[in-house]
């Protein structure tokens, strides 16, 4: 993946408190693409939880994308832009395979917080 700087700034949904389904954190951009540079959470729920970033398909099916984060009750957490795989989230409205580019993440509990930096690319 070859991107030229884009612009970065927080989601644009603000502290997301997760709920039982996939939250969206951020609403893409019409024609651009974004990356997370920066996943931050905190976890005061009582109990171990897990963090899934994705995106939805054409059809709305949950699309993981990146790696389980596992947040230890009673502890913050962050991932940097050096910690992070390299997934670029953008729309594909192919036929069966498309996806809508928005960021979404799927929690195992509710109440966790939720922030990320991304950086957003195109015209």
């Amino acid at each position: 993946m070859i991107l030229e700087e884009g612009i970065r700034t927080a989601n644009n949904q603000g502290l997301i408190t997760t709920t039982a389904g996939p939250d969206i954190c951020h609403l893409l951009t019409t024609g651009r693409s974004a990356v997370i540079r920066k996943i931050m959470w905190e976890n005061n729920t009582g109990a171990p939880e897990t963090l899934i970033f994705g995106t939805l398909d054409n059809a709305a099916v949950w699309v993981p994308l990146l790696p389980t984060i596992h947040c230890l009750n009673g502890f913050d957490g962050e991932l940097r832009e050096e910690e992070l795989p390299a997934v670029e989230f953008r729309v594909d409205r192919t036929a069966g395979a498309g996806t809508t580019g928005d960021i979404l993440v799927q929690a195992s509990g509710i109440n966790l917080l939720v922030r990320i930096e991304l950086e957003e690319f195109g015209a």
